[in-house]
């Protein structure tokens, strides 16, 4: 931008570091003449993603030029398996929980500034859609308890097995929960990741047979998940940052580890989720939680004291730390 900056990897990181109308980009190839060219003007760089091999490449010349080089966080860290040291010169961590952790896998301390999670700023002053409306849409009855699924990526190829599902898996968390949904006389919301290596036909044909109507399927871009969240009654994933916006629109949480998976966001061993390990407790929980005050009280409790851990202040000045961090590290 005019300053200078490369932000490249996340342009919603961007647009909220500085202002939402921004739109200044540079185009490069992955040759290093090429790379080298446009740093030389450069003051610092900013990324989401140190690994994957484009940014990799910009990070360790922009560390040969002496050019400063700032992560930020834009996800859940959890995954043992892939960790790596990075190599920016610091990394912007949502909070104090997800600092312990890498410095417990071989992070230098002094490189992790703890700035809170820019992605929810706007939590702040947003509100989500009124219910009715929700309903209305999708044809919801408001007699109906709603619960919301957002599943794990429906993916053929797995990065890391321990702490992902395979098509399989997913198939049979969808029939367990449509079972459990039917038998509790539910409405099931499914929010559909972003991202899926199936098409939408063929998540369709994943959805049980049992003689089930009340459900809604949600594409990605059809409906914002903050209204979702908002027009849910109970909210249940395997495990994934969308528990967060659940614990921020004081949602209760189920989660569903069904094949003894590695959780990357700790949920229930925090006690701001109920974990589920199969139908039965997938039931147990649900119905705790529907018909017990204290239970939901709880959740709230624990819940508050998560997102303080995990994302330092929800204050609406995550971006401002942000930005103020890379105007320090400018050469």
């Amino acid at each position: 931008n005019e300053n200078n900056v490369i932000i490249r990897g996340s342009t919603f990181i961007g647009r909220s570091l500085f202002r939402k109308d921004v739109d200044y980009f540079i185009t490069s190839t992955g040759l290093e003449e090429c790379i080298r060219d446009i740093l030389k003007k450069m003051d610092i760089i900013v990324t989401t993603n140190d690994k994957v091999p484009f940014e990799n490449k910009v990070i360790k010349i922009a560390n040969e030029m002496n050019i400063p080089s700032l992560m930020i966080q834009h996800g859940a860290l959890g995954e043992v398996e892939s960790f790596k040291p990075s190599i920016t010169t610091k990394v912007a961590v949502w909070g104090e929980s997800t600092k312990e952790w890498m410095v417990s896998l071989g992070e230098k301390e002094d490189k992790l500034v703890i700035t809170g999670s820019s992605r929810y700023d706007e939590y702040i002053t947003k509100k989500p859609e009124k219910k009715e409306k929700i309903l209305k849409k999708f044809n919801i009855p408001s007699s109906k308890k709603i619960i919301l699924y957002t599943p794990h990526q429906f993916n053929i190829h797995l990065t890391v097995e321990s702490t992902q599902l395979t098509l399989e898996e997913n198939k049979d968390n969808l029939y367990k929960l449509f079972n459990v949904a039917k038998e509790l006389n539910l409405f099931l919301i499914v929010k559909l990741h972003p991202s899926n290596e199936i098409s939408i036909d063929e998540i369709y044909k994943l959805i049980p047979n049992i003689e089930y109507k009340d459900y809604v399927i949600v594409k990605h871009g059809q409906e914002d998940l903050f209204n979702l969240i908002g027009t849910c009654d109970i909210f249940t994933t395997f495990t994934s940052t969308t528990a967060l916006e659940a614990m921020l629109l004081k949602k209760p949480i189920v989660t569903m580890n069904f094949y003894n998976k590695i959780d990357a966001m700790y949920y229930s061993k925090y006690g701001c989720a109920i974990q589920s390990t199969d139908e039965k407790t997938l039931k147990e929980a649900i119905k705790d939680i529907l018909n017990k005050k204290e239970v939901r009280d709880k959740l709230e409790i624990e819940s508050n004291k998560f997102i303080e851990n995990y994302c330092y202040k929800i204050d609406g000045l995550s971006s401002k730390r942000v930005a103020e961090l890379i105007t320090s590290m400018k050469i």
